[in-house]
């Protein structure tokens, strides 16, 4: 990776990993529907990386990598985020 796509995977991994935070923040201090918010908006994060990721696969631009890995993180960390923003 040059260091290009190493800046550009910290701002994609911070950028996803903050809305992330929002999340589980909106989770612990709403009421009891702002978890159906979590289990609504997390997947449609997924999903707009995930469609970002083929689309620049099938420009064949070397970024489809980042976003490769920023939605296979994230939904790594699915379970676990559901857990902890309905667990408070």
């Amino acid at each position: 990776m040059t260091k290009e796509e190493k800046s550009h995977l910290m701002v994609a991994s911070i950028t996803n990993l903050f809305v992330v935070g929002l999340l589980v923040k909106s989770a612990w201090n709403g009421n009891d529907k702002a978890i159906i918010f979590v289990f609504l908006v997390y997947p449609l994060l997924i999903l707009i990386n995930g469609m970002i990721w083929m689309n620049l696969r099938s420009k064949h631009k070397p970024e489809f990598k980042i976003y490769r890995a920023t939605t296979l993180g994230l939904m790594a960390l699915f379970l676990p985020v559901l857990m902890m923003a309905s667990a408070h």
